[in-house]
């Protein structure tokens, strides 16, 4: 049996997201989220050479305007998805409460719709 031991759910919403490592110098990269849950995010990218735990600056950009929720966390799995394209999971180490709950409230009424359907 294959059990999930996530602790939150997910929440599939696809949010820019520009990102870097906190030791990098240079502009963010692009990507795109997965997911989402009260403990960290999922997103895609091009490739990227960054190790497993390092520390990454996100900004995350809400729909329907053009702010940005900053996040960091650390970079817990990356996955090959080809040969230019790689998932990127990060736990979440430090971001706003209240950016918090607007990213996961956003993602709740997403999710409330999409099972509505």
């Amino acid at each position: 049996m294959n059990e999930d031991r996530r602790k939150f759910l997910r929440f599939d919403i696809p949010l820019d997201v520009k990102f870097k490592s906190s030791i990098a110098a240079g502009n963010h990269s692009k990507g795109t989220t997965v997911n989402i849950s009260r403990s960290g995010l999922c997103f895609e990218a091009k490739k990227l050479d960054y190790k497993l735990n390092d520390l990454m600056e996100l900004k995350v950009k809400m729909p329907k305007n053009d702010d940005y929720i900053s996040v960091t966390g650390d970079l817990a799995w990356k996955e090959e998805i080809n040969d230019s394209r790689c998932l990127v999971g990060i736990t979440f180490r430090e971001i706003d409460i209240e950016a918090k709950n607007h990213i996961l409230d956003h993602a709740y009424n997403a999710w409330l719709l999409n099972l509505r359907r």
